[in-house]
């Protein structure tokens, strides 16, 4: 068997992956440590981009971009960065699959992922009220001003962040998708075009700090923006972040709450950006609520299963990573599971209804607001 070796095709993957493939030593460690094993050969797709051989595995679709295998890599190879630009060169070759494509469009016209109208984004916030020249800019992101479940965080966010003094402020009709399903897609012009759009809305705002419920969001807005011309000059900080500030500062007050609750990282807030002791700081501040870690926590931290674009495009493979993650809420006896990722709610709250668990999986600000007599 003869190899055909692309240089073209090898030098083009590793500027998208700005060098990572050339770090890895092929240790398989990845391979052996993916979440999803042994649905995607890491090991093997690193290989064949070092030796310029033409990428053609679906398993890349699949990928739910936990960076786990990252985490554990010895090389300390951002892998999430390699298996990216797989998907950006697929797409450049219209090898995406369908699922992928019509959520394309579907942000296209409507400014979601989810299809739903402009109009109704901000109608979980009809009867509150916003500041014009705010503090704190509230970026919503697509599934929480939807979705009704989630619209509750918004809500319990905003209620307390203007119970302790703060101007908040929203986008209103400027606010459109983040882009991270476009990012994972690997649609580079569009995502360059919502980037820049959603930096001009923000920036015509000129709050003090942009502050987002997701992790996605946020990670997008301090790591990928940039990289399309559309830094931000303020701070952007998830709103765990913030209230601790808030917490730290003496703003914020918490109630008492008799409950025994664990805490799940998202992995884009905890092994992508490093925010672990933030959300941990506010659960511990509420007085009664006594809190035990799960097994896999932190840099260590399981996955929900629904980024990588996972969440718009069902992906099935992945519901096994999500019920591991599920029972070890129950090895530990929590009678709650917090977190502090829209995702990580959608998709544990959907699995938990199958698997039979009975304990609620709530956001950070959720434990705070019920801490205060709020829901």
């Amino acid at each position: 068997m003869v190899l055909e070796i692309d240089f073209k095709v090898r030098e083009m993957l590793a500027q998208k992956a700005e060098g990572e493939p050339y770090i890895c030593y092929q240790c398989g460690t990845c391979t052996v440590s993916c979440l999803l094993n042994p649905e995607i050969p890491v090991r093997k797709v690193i290989r064949n981009i070092q030796l310029g051989v033409v990428p053609k595995y679906s398993e890349i679709w699949k990928c739910i971009t936990c960076n786990y295998c990252g985490a554990m890599c010895p090389r300390g190879v951002d892998i999430s960065k390699i298996l990216r630009s797989i998907r950006v060169m697929l797409y450049e070759e219209k090898q995406v699959p369908e699922g992928f494509n019509e959520i394309l469009w579907t942000v296209y016209e409507n400014g979601n992922p989810l299809g739903s109208s402009k109009r109704e984004r901000f109608s979980w916030a009809s009867d509150l009220k916003f500041s014009d020249k705010p503090e704190v800019l509230l970026y919503t992101c697509c599934l929480s001003s939807y979705d009704k479940r989630l619209q509750n965080v918004l809500r319990s966010l905003v209620n307390i962040l203007q119970a302790a003094g703060v101007e908040v402020g929203v986008l209103g009709e400027r606010e459109s998708c983040c882009g991270d399903v476009v990012y994972h897609t690997g649609e580079d012009y569009f995502l360059e075009e919502i980037a820049l759009n959603n930096a001009s809305a923000i920036e015509d705002m000129k709050p003090n700090v942009v502050i987002t419920v997701s992790p996605h969001v946020y990670h997008l807005f301090k790591n990928v923006y940039p990289k399309y011309g559309a830094e931000l000059s303020m701070p952007v900080m998830h709103h765990v972040e913030y209230l601790a500030e808030l917490l730290d500062s003496g703003r914020l007050k918490t109630g008492k709450l008799n409950k025994k609750v664990t805490y799940h990282d998202p992995c884009y807030l905890g092994r992508y950006n490093g925010v672990f002791e933030a959300p941990r700081s506010l659960i511990e501040a509420v007085d009664g609520v006594e809190f035990v870690e799960m097994e896999h926590n932190r840099m260590d931290t399981l996955c929900c299963g629904g980024g990588g674009g996972g969440i718009w495009t069902e992906n099935k493979e992945a519901r096994g990573v999500t019920r591991n993650r599920l029972d070890e809420v129950a090895e530990v006896e929590a009678e709650a599971m917090v977190t502090a990722c829209p995702y990580c709610i959608r998709m544990f709250e959907d699995e938990n209804k199958i698997m039979g668990y009975t304990f609620p999986v709530i956001d950070v600000v959720e434990i705070l607001s019920q801490s205060m007599g709020g829901r």
